[in-house]
């Protein structure tokens, strides 16, 4: 905004100089009266002391031109003041409400990871402040869209953590791309509030570990080792959708259509609990109605799809399960 802002007053004054000039050596005004001259048409304010009712067709259309480009710039300019100054006011205003928050979540970083983290916060009903590094972040209309209190600013610096009252937070999730930053947002957290829960995004997974061990922070999330099972089992299977680790083992999601005639075909949401898969979901095939953690004597049946979390090793027989007879 302050470029565009720059390129417009010096764009102006350049018109403003050559229209001085050339009315100065054609019309034979002095400077003074040049330059009054030049910004009453440019403003479209003009008393009638100056025109250009006599002068050649081409100073006229000089003259026309500096109108309609006064006009245009004049307005830019008033306009984007105006933006600045209402922006002021919002953040002064969205600065006393940060200021007034409690048990709320600090949301460092406003990328790719960080808006999908922020829309499932506000489905959540959570309060949540975010901080944002970049003034022109991809994400940040639709985060003002949502009405979300922001900050831009470097997440390392305690001065920002403190304006989003980071003492009173509950937790801090640093989800920017760079792993040192999210580390010290974390620390500089800690030092201000003891007790406040710290979700790390990390790239880095060995660094990770580290971190939870020296750090005493337990959810540090390596993105890359989290979406790695899940895009090699997904290229073995194309029913699996989603990937989760329970400590070091790994769960996948599984998205299945049950097949008529098939063991699955007949059998109960408990039968299926029962040491082979964990159903998360059903789908009823004719119904289309859909149940999350359905009870134990829901029956399943052929057309029904059901979601399931399942160890790897599972894979094969849940496969002949679902295998048609014959």
């Amino acid at each position: 905004m302050r470029t565009v802002l720059i390129s417009l007053l010096f764009g102006t004054a350049m018109v403003v100089v050559t229209g001085v000039v050339v009315f100065h050596v054609t019309m034979e005004l002095t400077w003074i009266e040049s330059l009054y001259f030049v910004v009453s048409t440019m403003t479209t304010v003009g008393y009638g002391d100056y025109n250009l009712r006599d002068q050649s067709p081409a100073l006229k259309l000089f003259g026309t031109c500096m109108m309609v480009s006064g006009a245009a710039s004049m307005a830019a300019i008033f306009g984007i003041i105006t933006d600045v100054l209402l922006k002021s006011r919002l953040q002064e205003f969205f600065t006393q409400r940060r200021r007034h928050m409690r048990d709320h979540i600090v949301l460092c970083g406003l990328g790719n990871v960080g808006f999908r983290v922020l829309e499932h916060l506000i489905h959540l009903g959570e309060p949540v402040v975010v901080v944002e590094k970049q003034e022109e972040g991809a994400f940040l209309d639709q985060a003002r869209a949502l009405k979300v209190p922001l900050v831009i600013g470097d997440v390392r610096f305690s001065s920002i953590l403190k304006e989003v009252n980071i003492e009173e937070a509950k937790c801090l999730i640093a989800a920017t791309d760079d792993d040192l930053a999210n580390l010290d947002a974390a620390l500089t957290a800690r030092e201000a509030n003891n007790e406040i829960r710290i979700v790390l995004r990390m790239f880095d997974q060995e660094l990770a570990k580290k971190i939870q061990d020296a750090f005493s922070i337990q959810t540090a999330f390596s993105t890359s080792a989290l979406a790695a099972p899940a895009f090699a089992m997904a290229a073995v299977d194309r029913r699996v959708i989603g990937s989760f680790n329970i400590g070091s083992d790994l769960m996948l999601n599984l998205q299945i259509d049950v097949i008529k005639g098939s063991e699955l075909d007949g059998m109960t949401a408990a039968e299926l609990d029962n040491g082979h898969a964990s159903l998360l979901a059903h789908t009823d095939g004719q119904t289309d109605h859909r149940s999350l953690h359905p009870p134990g004597d829901l029956s399943i049946r052929s057309g029904d799809t059901i979601v399931v979390a399942i160890a790897p090793d599972c894979l094969p027989r849940l496969k002949e399960m679902n295998t048609a007879p014959g």
